[in-house]
């Protein structure tokens, strides 16, 4: 990358400058740092013709079903799930662990949803934890769900109905 080949070329021209403010002399067994001109050639030669500018992520709402193919499973209320969101997602840290409907509601959403998308760069809000997964990420801002490196886009009901269980959770999405 471009910034780590100046950032190499900084350091190379400064740390003997300070070595020598210091009073001290070259590293032993070290070569001295390289002259300008070497220095300029290492950073063009480490740098791309060109750096493609990283697109913008762009979430929208899922139109259709994004869940994939499955057996209807049963399990009683009694499964428990584990809801987190830390501090950088806004406001203070904040976690909570419930049973119950709500429990089987958002376990049901999550673990059937079609993780076959690619993973954008955004940072979910929430990670949420049940008992037939963990590491779920789900942001509510941006409108995704993403588990075992796949991602995809929730429907607005679909995140509609994730924010009605963290409100009663005692979150506030």
């Amino acid at each position: 990358m471009k910034w780590q080949a100046c950032a190499r070329l900084i350091l190379a021209l400064a740390l003997p400058a300070l070595l020598a403010a210091c009073g001290a002399g070259p590293v032993p067994g070290k070569p001295a740092a390289p002259a300008p001109e070497a220095a300029a050639a290492v950073l063009e030669e480490s740098a791309p013709e060109e750096i493609p500018e990283e697109e913008p992520c762009v979430h929208g709402p899922f139109q259709g079903d994004n869940a994939a193919e499955h057996e209807a499973a049963g399990y009683c209320g009694n499964t428990v799930t584990t809801v987190s969101r830390d501090t950088w997602a806004g406001g203070e840290p904040w976690e909570a662990s419930f049973w119950g409907d709500d429990s089987v509601a958002l376990t049901d959403l999550l673990r059937y949803l079609d993780y076959s998308g690619d993973i954008c760069r955004c940072l979910p809000e929430y990670v949420v934890d049940t008992e037939f997964g963990t590491g779920y990420g789900v942001s509510l801002t941006e409108g995704y769900a993403r588990f075992g490196g796949g991602q995809t886009d929730l429907t607005e009901e679909q995140v509609q109905e994730i924010r009605e269980i963290l409100e009663r959770q005692g979150g506030t999405p």
